[in-house]
């Protein structure tokens, strides 16, 4: 900065006399080694030049140069003279390009090659937006692009990514280096250097189905501090946030084990989420977010649902960091430690240093009500005791629970992009709840327990070849044990005895292997062809026992191989054809499975994009549903076999228009998804013999996004209208009924304020209930309980010395409305006709605390 303004001052105090004194306005230039585009600069503002020119490559030379000059050529050609460099003019524009004359070009076309990256971490920017000359194209996990040319020679290039400055700048011939992008947000000391860090919290419309998500504004919105990726993801449209799903994302309908989430390339497959504080990814770890919530394309597979693809950070190679967070029940740490030149390490550690929740808080007796039972409802498919009247009282528990996880990552950069990481994960968590209470003349002690251990690892490599080709191959391997159980005793208050009516116990173990290579190759004009294979092998095994009787004893293996070709077209810079094709074997099934995939994005206007797509989905692994006699639901892993378990097949029809203007978007997207294999287990039923029985659902809806972003201000709203159906040989007239997450409105309001070094948020989702938690009162109506939760938060960000903090208080369910937990609501049957509900709340009123340091 001081050099800079010596320099400027040095210039006006020799150019501007010199010019003002001559009767015939002369062009004056006295400078000493100052670089080229410095020098453009200074006669723009003074003379009111007009340049075109690639900054980067011209602020490598230094000119010193003392004279005047009677023209603008003229003075040109004198600051040019001797360098690699030409000019020509297009009306009044002077375009400084390399000077080629004296070496030929060995490339036939030219060709704009680079990779992105952050300016001050070096960490590559992954699919990244480009536009070059109008034509769109995206980055690859590297942050590679290439786009060879047809006939242009000059291109103006412009590159994106959520949440850093626009790069914009022209480019003559062909070029291959590296492009660096600033962050929104810098600091400097006490300074905040910013450009509205809050203002981009989600890229949507770009592509059909797609989102692109802002992690970084997480930290800003009400909770812990260090808030689970969930708590940004809970706001966005057609992801289901009422009833707090714990342990999986529901997204346009689909059934729990239907999405997936994968991290750094290994799958996660799910660890519990309690009150959306703790996810199975470390926020301190990401670095990019995508969603694909249906119609995604043809080198996306293995399931039927939504893809959340997350990747971590690679760690700084300029200098150490550490990174530390506290609230009310976790702590959480970063390190980042350069090694060698060109490589660096990350490793994190999460763990609650207390139990979250306080068993001794129960609230065990709720208020006493009427209701019957009757077919209308979906949890009715025995239907044993249909239009008999029972006495149904609530129980509230709030469960123990704890967590810990780590992850540990190297990454080596290579040079032409080259990059090799390690990644390695590992994480576990316990739940327990054990509720008693006198309920009639019943002593009521139920138990349910459940653990899971996660672990992940994945090693990537990927490399641009020769002539922009970009090639990439990854190892992976994941397991999730679970271990659940539940029972259920009572006591006889009169004669004291004792009696299990209830004792389950299920280990469920998946594990995954997976291979794949992905390659891009770049045609002409943006044009480019997407070839790609890979091999998965998952290993899942299932056992369920009553006491000491086995329900369930399975062993599953599905091995299959996989190969994708994918065509990607520009047409005008107006239309963008996707088409693509998708060939899965299974070996376990000695079967080949066909997924055609197409979409079209046209620009209609500068400001309105259109976008559809077409595909069909395949899933060879899922969450299948065991049933108990009073309808109480546990999903657990299982396979496709030849016997009583089929390959999930969805077809996804998705359609959208999108607006973007002046920092306003608005946003409507629709979708329609069949999806036939659904499995269900039947268990203890009267009506309905034990066993496997499969169906088929079918969901749509549609979903709006609107967003407006103001001088660092934002605010946004997403709305779903949706409907969820399923159909089993079981459901009465084996017509489609509502699916147990069935709901058809989602209302979802934020808000973010930034006034100085204060961040102000709140936030509020309703949804109108859930099928699974109605019941038919005595006079006919239906009970159907709403969601409603307000949180609001205030974030403080200051430096003191070396350090980077931010400090903020969160009130999540401020107006504590009584909200139950989707996945927590179980049924205990106390007599033949007598029910319990019990069921973990949801977040209730809830102030916290959170500290955040960075050094």
């Amino acid at each position: 900065m001081k050099y800079n303004t010596i320099f400027f001052a040095f210039f006006f105090l020799f150019i501007i006399p010199h010019a003002t004194a001559q009767k015939k306005q002369k062009i004056v230039i006295e400078v000493v080694e100052q670089p080229l585009n410095r020098i453009f600069l200074s006669l723009r503002d003074v003379y009111g030049f007009r340049f075109a020119y690639d900054e980067d490559y011209i602020s490598k030379f230094s000119i010193s140069l003392s004279g005047e000059f009677d023209s603008k050529e003229d003075a040109i050609r004198h600051l040019i003279n001797g360098l690699p460099l030409k000019y020509e003019k297009s009306g009044d524009v002077f375009m400084i390009i390399p000077d080629r004359g004296l070496k030929k070009d060995s490339v036939s076309f030219p060709e704009i090659e680079g990779q992105i990256l952050e300016a001050n971490t070096y960490e590559p920017l992954p699919y990244s937006n480009i536009t070059i000359n109008g034509q769109p194209l995206a980055s690859d996990q590297k942050g590679h692009f290439s786009f060879i040319a047809s006939t242009d020679t000059s291109f103006a290039l412009q590159i994106s990514h959520l949440g850093y400055y626009l790069y914009d700048t022209v480019l003559f011939n062909s070029v291959n280096r590296q492009f660096f992008l600033n962050p929104s947000v810098q600091e400097i000391g006490q300074v905040l250097v910013k450009r509205y860090q809050v203002e981009k919290s989600a890229l949507v419309g770009d592509e059909p189905g797609k989102m692109k998500l802002n992690h970084v504004i997480a930290s800003y919105l009400p909770g812990y501090g260090d808030n689970s990726v969930y708590a940004i993801l809970r706001l966005m449209p057609g992801i289901l946030a009422s009833g707090e799903q714990s342990s999986d994302l529901l997204i346009w309908g689909s059934y729990e084990g239907q999405s997936r989430v994968q991290f750094d390339g290994f799958t996660l497959f799910g660890l519990k989420n309690f009150n959306d504080n703790i996810g199975a990814v470390n926020p301190l770890m990401v670095k990019n977010i995508e969603i694909y919530k249906g119609g995604y394309e043809a080198k996306n597979g293995g399931r039927v649902g939504a893809l959340l693809n997350i990747l971590g950070i690679n760690g700084q190679v300029a200098k150490p960091a550490i990174t530390f967070c506290i609230n009310n029940s976790t702590v959480n740490s970063l390190v980042e430690i350069p090694f060698l030149k060109k490589s660096s390490i990350v490793a994190a550690f999460r763990k609650t240093y207390y139990e979250l929740y306080d068993p001794a808080k129960l609230n065990i007796l709720g208020p006493a009500r009427r209701y019957r039972m009757d077919s209308g409802g979906q949890s009715n498919m025995n239907n044993s005791n249909s239009g008999m009247r029972n006495t149904q009282i609530g129980l509230s528990a709030l469960p123990e629970y704890n967590f810990m996880d780590a992850n540990l990552k190297y990454t080596y950069r290579g040079d032409n992009g080259e990059l090799f990481y390690l990644s390695l994960y590992g994480g576990g968590d316990n739940f327990l709840y054990d509720v008693r209470g006198d309920y009639l003349n019943v002593n009521l002690i139920r138990q349910e327990k459940e653990g899971n251990r996660q672990n992940g690892a994945s090693a990537y490599w990927g490399k641009t070849w020769g002539k922009g080709v970009s090639g990439n191959f990854t190892i992976a391997y994941s397991n999730l044990n679970n271990s659940t159980s539940e029972e259920n005793r009572f006591v006889n208050l009169r004669t004291q005895k004792e009696q299990i009516k209830k004792l389950i116990k299920v280990e469920n173990d998946v594990s995954e292997y997976s291979f794949r290579s992905e390659n891009s190759i770049p045609l002409l004009n943006g044009h480019s062809l997407d070839v790609g294979f890979g091999y998965v092998l998952n290993n899942i095994k299932l056992e369920r026992k009553s006491f000491a009787d086995y329900l369930i004893n399975m062993d599953f293996r599905s091995e299959r191989a996989y190969a994708y070709l994918q065509d990607y077209l520009p047409v005008g810079g107006i239309v963008e054809l996707k088409t693509g094709l998708r060939i899965d074997y299974s070996a376990s099934l000695s079967r080949f499975y066909a997924e055609p995939r197409i979409s079209v994005s046209v620009k209609a206007g500068e400001n309105w994009k259109l976008n559809t797509a077409w595909g069909v989905y395949n899933q060879f692994i899922a969450k299948t549903a065991i049933v108990d006699s009073v309808d109480n639901y546990a999903y657990f892993w299982t396979a496709a076999n030849n016997d009583n378990i089929p390959v999930l097949k969805s077809r996804h029809l998705v359609g959208g228009l999108t607006y973007d203007n002046n920092n306003f978007t608005v946003s409507i997207e629709g979708y329609h998804k069949t999806v036939d294999g659904l499995t269900r287990y039947v268990s203890g039923t009267k009506r309905i013999r034990n066993g496997y029985y499969s169906g088929d659902g079918r969901s749509y809806g549609i979903d709006l996004f609107i967003k407006k972003s103001f001088k660092g201000n934002m605010a946004w709203l997403a709305y779903s209208l949706s409907r969820s159906e399923e159909r089993f040989p079981f459901n009465r007239g084996r017509g489609y009924r509502p699916a147990l997450h069935d709901q058809r409105h989602e209302l979802k309001l934020a808000g973010i304020l930034n006034i100085k070094s204060f961040y102000l948020s709140a936030n509020y989702v309703f949804g109108s209930g859930f099928e699974k938690t109605t019941a038919t009162l005595d006079d006919g109506s239906a009970d159907l309980p709403i969601y409603s939760r307000f949180d609001a938060a205030v974030v403080y960000r200051f430096a003191p010395k070396k350090f980077k903090m931010e400090a903020g208080v969160s009130v999540l369910n401020v107006f504590n409305h009584e909200n139950i937990k989707y996945s927590n609501l179980k049924r205990v049957q106390t007599r033949d006709r007598s029910f319990i509900n019990v069921y973990s709340e949801a977040v209730p009123f809830s102030p916290m605390l959170f500290l955040k340091m960075k050094l």
